[in-house]
This record gives C-alpha cells, sequence and structure tokens, in this order.
C-alpha cells in the first residue's frame, strides 16, 4: 500500500509538473490583419504554413484588413494587434494625431518601377507625354509626381498627368499597353498580367534607384501593446526572422504559399512572383527601415510642415 501511495504521489507530482510547464509554453495568440499577401509579405503567411511561429509558442491568426486605411484604428480598437501593409497611415496617425503606434518590422520594399512604351528608351524623352497616374493625391500619385522630380521633369509643366482612377498596377500596366498613357508606375510583379501585351510595356526606371523606398509590407502595433506583451512579440519576432530566411533560401516554399493565399491559376505569374521575390533587395533583417519613415514624413512635411522629424518616434526596433 505504502508503495502504491508513493507511486501515486509521484504521479501526481508528475502531472503538476507537466501542466505547468505545458502552460509556461502555452502559445499566445495574436491577430495580424493585413492587406494582402503578395510580394514582401510572403515570410508570413510562409511562418504560418510552416509552422514556424507556432514552435516559437505564437499562434498567429491572419486576418484580410481592406482598405489599409482601417489598420491604424483597427490597432487602435485591439481589433488587431498587427497590421502588415504600408505604413503611411501609421506614420501618418502618429506625426498628426499623435496615436501611440510604432512601426516594429520591415520585411522589404516593394518592386516599383517606371514603366514606359518600348519606343521610350530614355528619362528625357518622357517631356510631353502622358504619364498614367491613379487618384490625385493618392500615394502612387505622390510617388509617381516624386520620381518624376528627382529625374528632373516638373509633372505640372512637363508632362500631362492622366488620372486612371486604378490604384491597381495591373490595371494602370494594360492602360499603358493600349497606348492611352505613355509611362505609368506599377509592381513588377504585375506584368505578368499582360500576358500577350507584356512586350508593349519596357522598364524605364527603377523607384529604388531614386530612393523612392516604398514598403507595403511593413509590420505595426500599438506602444502600449508592445509593452505590455513584449514576450509574445520577441517571440513573433524571433519567428519573422527564422520565416524571413527560410523565404529567401526556399522559392519552393514561396511557390506554395502563393498559390495557397492567392488563389493565383495562372502559372507564368506564379513563376514569375517568385522570381522578382527571390531577386528583390531585401533588408538582412526584418527590423523596421528607418528610410522608409524618411520617406513618408517627406510627403507629410509638404502639407504639415511641423511634423517631427525624428525617426525614432515612428519605430521601434527593440525586438531584434
Amino acid at each position: 500500500m505504502i508503495k502504491d501511495k508513493h507511486q501515486i504521489e509521484l504521479l501526481a507530482l508528475i502531472f503538476v509538473w507537466f501542466v505547468t510547464v505545458s502552460s509556461a509554453f502555452a502559445a499566445e495568440t495574436l491577430v495580424l490583419g493585413y492587406t494582402n499577401l503578395r510580394g514582401a509579405k510572403v515570410p508570413v503567411p510562409l511562418g504560418v504554413d510552416e509552422g514556424i511561429f507556432a514552435r516559437h509558442g505564437v499562434d498567429l491568426k491572419m486576418v484580410p484588413v481592406s482598405p489599409g486605411t482601417l489598420g491604424v484604428p483597427k490597432l487602435l480598437s485591439g481589433e488587431i494587434v498587427l497590421f502588415l501593409g504600408n505604413s503611411e497611415p501609421v506614420v501618418g496617425a502618429i506625426a498628426v494625431e499623435g496615436k501611440g503606434l510604432a512601426v516594429i518590422a520591415h520585411l522589404g520594399s516593394e518592386g516599383f518601377t517606371l514603366f514606359s512604351r518600348p519606343s521610350i528608351t530614355r528619362v528625357e524623352e518622357l517631356r510631353g507625354k502622358k504619364i498614367g497616374s491613379s487618384v490625385d493625391g493618392a500615394s502612387v500619385d505622390r510617388n509617381t509626381k516624386k520620381a518624376l522630380r528627382k529625374l528632373g521633369l516638373d509633372p505640372e509643366r512637363d508632362v500631362t498627368m492622366v488620372y486612371t482612377g486604378f490604384q491597381n498596377s495591373s490595371d494602370r500596366l494594360k492602360v499603358l499597353a493600349k497606348g492611352d498613357v505613355d509611362a505609368t508606375v506599377g509592381g513588377t510583379d504585375a506584368l505578368p498580367d499582360l500576358g500577350k501585351e507584356m512586350d508593349k510595356v519596357r522598364p524605364l526606371v527603377d523607384l529604388v534607384a531614386l530612393g523612392i523606398a516604398v514598403s507595403g509590407a511593413d509590420i505595426s502595433a500599438d506602444r502600449s501593446f508592445i509593452g505590455k506583451n513584449r514576450e509574445a512579440l520577441l517571440n513573433f519576432a524571433r519567428g519573422l526572422e527564422e520565416s524571413f530566411r527560410l523565404a529567401q533560401s526556399r522559392p519552393d516554399l514561396v511557390r506554395r504559399t502563393y498559390e495557397k493565399h492567392l488563389k493565383i491559376s495562372n502559372s507564368l505569374t506564379i513563376e514569375w512572383m517568385v522570381k522578382d521575390y527571390i531577386s528583390a533587395k531585401v533588408p538582412a533583417r526584418p527590423a523596421p527601415n528607418p528610410k522608409v519613415i524618411e520617406a513618408y514624413l517627406e510627403e507629410l512635411q509638404l502639407k504639415k510642415s511641423d511634423v517631427s522629424k525624428d525617426v525614432n518616434r515612428y519605430l521601434d526596433a527593440s525586438l531584434f
């Protein structure tokens, strides 16, 4: 009987220990809102699918957020705790409204390029031509005009801006391919959508080469959440960094992730997107990029000159 009693006590202790350890390693649920899962955003769904975040103790729930401007109110309300997308609205909310948000990660700049008709081979030849944009004052429009200025062209006098109303790169490139405009800014991953019309456009200037950092793959969070959930976010950052490295080394996993989450049936489009991601210039680590913040502040200062220029007010690099 004594032996049985000792065995029962030992089993009870083992059970308590098991429950304690299991609780300690229980996954922390984090809800991440995303605008889309194209381009540089691919490490996040890849990490979820491969169980990387789970191994780091994070149960990452992904929910779509559209349009991306809803990312800020959803972060502030706690509906999501992480936002994956363009950080421009986040920077604006901090600079203009004093919101307690921060950009905590950067997965890479978008591959935006100024495309032209094939007959246009030099920037000088854009003078007097029609430049396709999206909507007057929209992000694409601002970056298009900034690119023109950096190229020595005044968007008000040297060219004619044509507002297509299309925010999507694919739609603007189709307008270019039809010959309705002479040039437009678009994402390189949209080229396969042109199909046989692809030879009717040509890449003229890479916006990154002009110093225009465009990022739709930043991750932002509420500063109060960062302070209260630091350990969970450190685990998330570890999982993100592992996913980031894996995506760069495994094009097959990138392809599988795109196929699953983007529902694209055109194999040519998928292959192009995989090649575009693997060949892109990505940062060594997914830490927040001050250059992206500075680019957004440059735009904000045109409307509100007294915004803080201290990038540390807009980002938190402590997780990396």
